[in-house]
């Protein structure tokens, strides 16, 4: 013989508390599924971002030796290469060179990186603008 609580509901008012029950369910099903995709997305941009800052790290080692028939020549792991710098060609000119030589770049481990980033920049400076003035002759 089933026992028959005296205060439990019945009919209608107890399928609205299982309702109620399998909707509070449902919500917290969906706020862990929320979560864990937040995670994952933050790891995914920690990962980036990790990855983007090594890359400015080893970026930021590399020093400037100075400027040799329109080439940069930088020191990058011990080694000494040959660089382009890249630059507008319609904004630079003798005149604004010393405010746009920090708008100059240099093509670094695939990607253009500006050379006012490099290790030495500020101590080469007036160098590099002084070997550059002498490109727009």
């Amino acid at each position: 013989m089933e026992v028959i609580s005296k205060d439990k509901p019945k009919g209608k008012e107890y399928s609205l508390i299982k309702a109620k029950r399998k909707q509070k369910r449902i919500l917290e099903e969906k706020a862990i599924k929320q979560r864990t995709e937040n995670r994952r997305q933050n790891a995914e941009k920690r990962k980036a971002q990790n990855l983007e800052n090594a890359y400015q790290d080893k970026c930021r080692e590399v020093e400037i030796i100075g400027l040799r028939k329109n080439m940069l020549l930088l020191n990058i792991e011990g080694e000494i290469e040959k660089r382009a710098p890249l630059y507008d060609k319609k904004k630079v000119n003798k005149g604004n060179l010393d405010k746009e030589i920090l708008n100059i770049f240099v093509k670094l481990y695939g990607s253009d990186f500006p050379i006012r980033k490099l290790k030495n920049f500020k101590e080469k400076r007036e160098e590099l603008v002084f070997s550059l003035e002498e490109l727009f002759d």
